[in-house]
């Protein structure tokens, strides 16, 4: 399942080509059920792109979407949300972006970017971090006095 809807790749008419090309390569191996933002659904139909091998879909509620999500072999987006979704449902993710805020879930195997080949050994997140929160915390405070 995919999302596009960020302007980084959605303004630019190449970067967008680039995207929907990258998306309708990995249709070629697998179903990718496409919710589209009004936004992009605009911007493409603008730029003349015609995503082929995806099946198009309006966007959808979050019930819906957290049912796609759970049930997708891959997600396939731009959407910070959604990586981190991706990762609670246990399904693989692959951003398309250039870089993403939630790292832990690159590093811990469960996403990767889109530039990348490969995702990393796959290993669970701590729900809570390693533990140390206050205690790094306190040592930044007491530097600072």
């Amino acid at each position: 399942m995919s999302t596009i809807h960020r302007a980084e790749n959605t303004d630019d008419p190449e970067r967008l080509a680039r995207v929907v090309a990258w998306l309708e390569e990995a249709a070629l191996t697998q179903p990718v059920v496409m919710a589209v933002h009004p936004r992009t659904r605009k911007l493409l139909e603008r730029n003349g792109i015609a995503p082929r091998g995806l099946r198009l879909v309006d966007p959808l509620g979050y019930l819906d979407m957290t049912q796609l999500v759970h049930h997708a072999a891959s997600v396939f987006t731009d959407s910070g949300g959604l990586q981190k979704e991706a990762y609670f449902h246990r399904v693989p993710c692959v951003t398309l972006r250039d870089e993403t805020e939630w790292v832990e879930t690159i590093e811990a195997g469960w996403n990767r970017l889109w530039t990348e080949d490969r995702y990393k050994p796959r290993r669970e997140i701590p729900d809570y971090g390693d533990g140390r929160s206050a205690a790094v915390v306190a040592e930044l405070m007491h530097a600072l006095v």
